[in-house]
């Protein structure tokens, strides 16, 4: 493997950004490709880091820092990434924590990695209330609208931003994905989301499937 791949790689694995930064940069200076950096040292190890997590070998705040390093290499890669078009944009979506709920490091993680896969993402924040997610939809036309929640008080938060959308007649406009530490299935149905994940690969995995698993660069088995 190159050796700038593998510092890239492994100051993921540190969450060391800065690391992770300059050797993007050095990468680019020998004339390594944005494609290349992306598609070879990035996702590769990102995906790594997914089983590893799923195995219940790593946790959410090393793939928080892990996340955050990726996206200091991203950020160096993005004028390349826009002007070659790497990344082809799979979808728009709009997400945000819902109201009452002051948590982020979950949509944060989730923001961030959907931005990795190809996604455009508009992040509405916290404490979101179902006025702004509908005045979001209105005004950005997303594919998908992604919710928070880690409260039991709050989740049903859920619930009442959809009938709102419902009652202004743009359910049918969008796909609605749920996702925090009290949600399921059971209760995804309940309310009448299209999808949730219970860890952001589930979430990215729940989304790239309701938009018909567009390529992309951080794709979910």
């Amino acid at each position: 493997m190159n050796l700038y791949f593998e510092t890239i790689q492994q100051g993921m694995v540190n969450g060391d950004a800065e690391i992770v930064k300059t050797s993007t940069e050095l990468a680019l200076s020998e004339g390594i490709s944005a494609d290349m950096i992306i598609s070879q040292a990035l996702l590769p190890k990102m995906e790594e880091i997914g089983r590893e997590f799923r195995s219940g070998n790593i946790f959410i705040p090393d793939v928080l820092m892990s996340s955050r390093a990726m996206h200091a290499s991203l950020y160096v890669l993005k004028p390349l990434i826009i002007e070659s078009q790497v990344i082809k944009k799979k979808g728009r979506i709009i997400i945000g924590t819902v109201a009452g709920d002051l948590h982020d490091i979950g949509k944060n993680l989730v923001s961030m990695s959907l931005q990795g896969d190809g996604y455009e993402v508009i992040d509405l924040g916290i404490d979101v209330p179902a006025s702004a997610f509908l005045a979001a939809i209105e005004r950005y036309k997303p594919d998908v609208m992604a919710m928070s929640a880690l409260l039991t008080t709050t989740i049903g938060e859920f619930k009442n931003v959809i009938k709102v959308i419902n009652d202004e007649g743009k359910r049918e406009q969008i796909k609605i994905v749920i996702g925090g530490g009290p949600v399921s299935m059971d209760y995804m149905d309940e309310v009448g989301a299209d999808g949730y994940g219970k860890d952001v690969f589930e979430a990215i995995a729940s989304v790239n499937q309701l938009l018909g698993n567009k390529e992309g660069y951080f794709n979910v088995q």
